[in-house]
């Protein structure tokens, strides 16, 4: 068992325990736990705020809007590619790149 599925698992306990309305010791007690696993897991909840799976759901791409004005900044045959970097690859993109790849392309890498 990985530590997303055990996280997951006492993700599923702790909400448990919470809506059940009991102490730890009796829910606990009750699910045939021990006591030292369930005050581990009661503590990385509280601490964290939020579990891995919150967090990963987090990271989802965020875009920013970027407003322009009508005259370049740099002339065209000065423009330097920039690089777009997605996890460990980075993609160079130039003046005239087909933007509808380029959005196919990032958002299989994105997967």
């Amino acid at each position: 068992m990985t530590l997303k599925d055990k996280r997951i698992e006492w993700k599923a306990r702790y909400d448990a325990w919470k809506e059940s309305g009991q102490s730890i010791s009796e829910w606990r007690r009750e699910k045939e736990i021990k006591t030292h696993q369930m005050y581990y897991w009661v503590q990385q909840f509280r601490e964290h705020g939020k579990t891995s799976i919150k967090k990963s759901a987090s990271r989802e791409t965020q875009w920013l809007t970027v407003q322009m004005g009508d005259s370049p900044l740099v002339p065209p045959h000065e423009k330097e590619p920039i690089f777009i970097h997605v996890g460990s690859i980075s993609i160079e993109v130039r003046s005239g790149t087909d933007m509808n790849l380029l959005s196919d392309i990032i958002h299989v890498l994105g997967k």
